[in-house]
């Protein structure tokens, strides 16, 4: 039984092969990643993240690609943003008021 936080999420899955356990694992971890993202400050900070990231620029440098990148695996793999017609739509709405 876990006895704090972190073992809650990434503890021994009893059981499961080792590639079903890192499955298991990850979409745990998606999930903390959604509720601490999902509250206003949660949104501010990810939106600081993206920033930081250089999500929102044009990327000159690799240093900047690299950044980029990154922030791309924090939207589709952490927080399992991969729902690509809602993303496009989002997109053509963000301007909409």
């Amino acid at each position: 039984m876990a006895t704090n936080d972190y073992e809650k999420v990434m503890g021994t899955l009893d059981g499961d092969s080792e590639n079903e356990q890192i499955i298991e694992r990850d979409k745990r971890m998606s999930e903390c990643y959604r509720r601490v993202f999902s509250t206003d400050e949660g949104r501010l900070v990810l939106h600081q993240i993206l920033t930081d990231l250089r999500f929102f620029d044009e990327c000159i440098s690799e240093t900047d690609v690299a950044l980029n990148n990154f922030a791309k695996f924090m939207i589709f793999k952490r927080l399992k943003c991969d729902n690509y017609k809602q993303i496009t739509s989002a997109i053509f709405d963000c301007n909409k008021h």
